[in-house]
């Protein structure tokens, strides 16, 4: 697996990104690239559930010495390659971190904000590709442009997750934790839900509905043919977690909102997310990246890791 150098939070690029967040709302941030999703979307199609995709999606792992590792999946007609990466020197005496990056994020931004030396020197840190994330344009194209890309692309990020894992637990005892933003937020809550093999999780400004978010009012401006899209069941209730899944321990999940969320309903967020220790804070989705450094903490603070 390929080491990453170390990377450190607010260099003069994360700085320039946190200051624009201060100024842009993201729905003008979305228009201003013209960046549509389900663009190539058939109203009509009917979308299985992810509970069926993820028990028929065929993959391999490929392990190159040096190099990431790579997830190859296939479901039907779609198919693609998740990578894996390593931030650090692998330690089994140490506890572990994943990390899964938002949609649309191709440059490894939202890591380095997040990581700071504390991470790199406690925690053996691991990050997710999401697959048809190389550029913004394979994104809108690739990704985005089809539900069933979507679907099977969060699909591999959580099959990625559980490789991590499997491969952790075959090597170490030592906890593990999972952490997620926006679609990598739902990544961590789908795996949660359908392995719960991690030891701690933290989904950020997410929830596991990703057919719920995607369709709902507040991202209509966002949507090709929302009003069609909308009709469509199958999308909205792809992600809907089966209610035998919903009896995992809520002790190892600990769901962190943004109040003013401008792409994830925080109504629903927090309906879907009652019973569960959750954490808001006063922002909006992409506002979340100025309370890293509390973000941090309580992730800290929660694990007991010193």
């Amino acid at each position: 697996m390929v080491l990453i150098k170390k990377t450190h939070p607010l260099t003069k690029v994360e700085s320039k990104l946190l200051n624009s967040i201060k100024k842009e709302k993201t729905i003008k941030f979305f228009e201003k690239y013209k960046i549509k999703g389900l663009i190539d979307q058939d109203p009509g199609e009917k979308i299985p559930s992810f509970s069926n995709i993820l028990k028929k999606t065929s993959y391999s792992v490929i392990r190159i010495p040096n190099q990431p590792w790579e997830v190859r999946f296939n479901f039907k007609k779609t198919r693609g390659v998740t990578k894996i990466f390593l931030h650090n020197k692998y330690d089994s005496g140490k506890p572990s971190l994943i990390f899964h990056h938002g949609l649309a994020s191709s440059k490894n931004t939202e890591l380095k904000v997040f990581l700071n030396s504390i991470f790199l020197d406690k925690f053996n840190v691991f990050s997710i590709k999401a697959a048809n994330h190389d550029s913004l344009r394979q994104v809108i194209r690739q990704c985005v442009n089809k539900f069933m890309n979507l679907a099977t692309t969060t699909c591999a990020s959580v099959i990625a997750i559980n490789e991590i894992v499997n491969f952790i637990r075959d090597n170490s005892d030592k906890p593990i934790f999972v952490v997620g933003l926006s679609m990598g937020g739902i990544v961590t809550g789908l795996h949660y839900f359908y392995f719960g093999t991690a030891n701690f999780y933290f989904p950020i400004i997410a929830y596991p509905n990703f057919g719920e978010i995607i369709l709902s009012e507040k991202n209509r401006p966002l949507i090709h043919n929302y009003q069609k899209l909308s009709r469509n069941a199958s999308i909205k209730n792809c992600f809907e977690i089966p209610k035998v899944l919903k009896k995992k321990p809520k002790e190892k999940i600990y769901p962190i909102l943004g109040s003013n969320d401008e792409l994830i309903d925080f109504k629903d967020a927090q309906k879907f997310w009652k019973g569960y220790k959750t954490k808001t804070f006063n922002t909006g989705h992409f506002s979340i990246a100025l309370k890293i450094g509390e973000i941090r903490n309580y992730i800290l603070e929660t694990s007991g890791v010193q």
